[in-house]
């Protein structure tokens, strides 16, 4: 029998004006807490732009998706934005059904995010 992976969530600060949550695994009701707290911590960098990298993500349900939705509300009243990264996988099919990817910004790579996010070298 197939193990399933767990969620794993790692929080990094890029150019000093993004937080980074990078996203793996499976976001379900399950994990729906560590995906909190991994927002928290981005959220505690004081970065007003958190982009987050679902591109290791095997599984999103609707409950990831509120999640998400969430915090871009949060994000917004406070004059910050939240942007995703899916590259054409599982999570990808969720934002279009959704609706998500009519109302957040969606980048199909990091690369792509960062490009139109840091226009300048970070040194």
């Amino acid at each position: 029998m197939a193990t399933i992976p767990p969620l794993r969530a790692t929080v990094a600060e890029v150019g000093g004006r993004i937080a980074l949550v990078s996203v793996s695994g499976e976001l379900d009701a399950f994990v729906e807490s560590d995906l909190r707290d991994a927002l928290g911590a981005a959220a505690a960098l004081g970065s007003q732009t958190v982009v987050v990298d679902l591109s290791g993500v095997s599984f999103m349900d609707s409950t990831a998706s509120g999640v998400l939705v969430a915090e871009a509300k949060r994000l917004w009243r406070e004059g910050g934005h939240l942007v995703l990264v899916s590259n054409g996988h599982r999570a990808s099919r969720v934002l279009e059904v959704s609706g998500i990817d009519q109302v957040l910004q969606v980048y199909s790579t990091l690369h792509a995010a960062f490009t139109e996010l840091l226009p300048e070298p970070v040194r």
